[in-house]
């Protein structure tokens, strides 16, 4: 993922957001944070990996929109604390429970500890979790692109 590539493209849609909204000057890491849990929590849902009782273990259609919303709070919140690049170090092979179980303590300390160590973490796992979730880089810069400008639309209708 080329997050000085996005970094700009997320910088423009907060930027529109807040002076539409009139939250210029405002803290929101927590109000990102609590969005991007959610975010997470709402792919999770749709990948299904964890529904160890179900027998339908079939990804929904909508999880990679769902793990896209979570790089735009990822990338949001990173912009917030002036984390420009990444470089991708693999986390390694994890069960994608405890990935996920990992980069919900990572999220969780965000608000407090502002720290590039913390971002750079969660971005390595929200990788490594598109990976486990089948999807490739360029998929997901596509996908994360398209959702971009459904953001900036839906702002153009009042969202």
């Amino acid at each position: 993922m080329d997050l000085s590539k996005l970094a700009p493209i997320q910088k423009e849609l907060d930027d529109r957001i807040l002076k539409e909204h009139g939250l210029k000057g405002q803290e929101l890491i927590k109000k990102k944070t609590v969005a991007l849990l959610t975010e997470l929590y709402e792919c999770v849902n749709d990948a299904r990996f964890f529904k160890y009782w179900s027998s339908n273990q079939a990804k929904k259609a909508t999880t990679l929109e769902e793990y896209v919303d979570t790089m735009h709070f990822a990338i949001s919140i990173a912009n917030d604390v002036g984390y420009a690049e990444h470089e991708y170090i693999d986390p390694g092979h994890m069960d994608v429970n405890d990935l996920v179980i990992g980069l919900t303590n990572v999220i969780t300390l965000l608000p407090e500890n502002k720290i590039h160590r913390h971002v750079g973490l969660m971005f390595n796992f929200l990788i490594k979790l598109g990976e486990l979730l089948g999807y490739d880089q360029a998929e997901i810069e596509a996908a994360y692109l398209e959702k971009n400008k459904e953001n900036h639309t839906r702002q153009d209708d009042g969202y």
